[in-house]
């Protein structure tokens, strides 16, 4: 071996100083990966050119439901809904807003989403500690989802996403 192919050596093995093998070189494609998420602001001059919502009924059921999913989304997909393995499109945080507050809120948002062609989105409203008799919030925000035709599914949020003080909404595809 000549001598500059000694000092190319010596100086490969000097930039290696530090570095160890690796154990395992599998990718873990189960990793969850963190999501980008959007939070989307009201607009005030806003005109819906999609759709309008049904007006809320201040008569909210007692009854109202934690989760909905319309007759046609595929098991499948219910299942990464309710895992929250859909990346999430855009974020509403409803806490602390009153009844009326809040239902002008979620209509901006929702129309926001629908013009942004949202699929996946996050309404956080809180479990209803800091209420005076019950959850008012929760049950609001259900109850309008269950009336809106965009909404294809709702259902509570893993714990990482506020768990039961928040809901994951699937709208349908606006493109076409």
């Amino acid at each position: 071996m000549s001598n500059e192919t000694k000092k190319e050596g010596k100086g490969f093995m000097q930039s290696l100083a530090g570095i160890r093998q690796l154990k395992n070189d599998k990718i873990d494609v189960y990793q969850s990966t963190p999501r980008k998420k959007h939070v989307i602001k009201a607009h005030k001059d806003f005109t819906d050119p999609v759709s309008e919502f049904n007006p809320i009924t201040h008569n909210i059921p007692e009854t109202s439901q934690h989760s909905w999913f319309h007759h046609g989304v595929q098991k499948k997909l219910q299942r990464k809904i309710k895992s929250g393995q859909l990346n999430i499109d855009a974020i509403l945080d409803l806490h602390g807003h009153r009844k009326h507050q809040a239902t002008r809120e979620l209509e901006s948002f929702m129309r926001d989403a629908i013009n942004m062609q949202s699929r996946m989105v996050l309404i956080i409203h809180g479990k209803g500690f800091n209420s005076e008799s019950e959850a008012v919030l929760r049950p609001l925000v259900q109850h309008w989802l269950s009336e809106q035709s965009v909404v294809l599914a709702y259902c509570p949020a893993q714990p990482k996403d506020g768990g039961s003080g928040a809901s994951y909404v699937y709208l349908k595809n606006q493109r076409g």
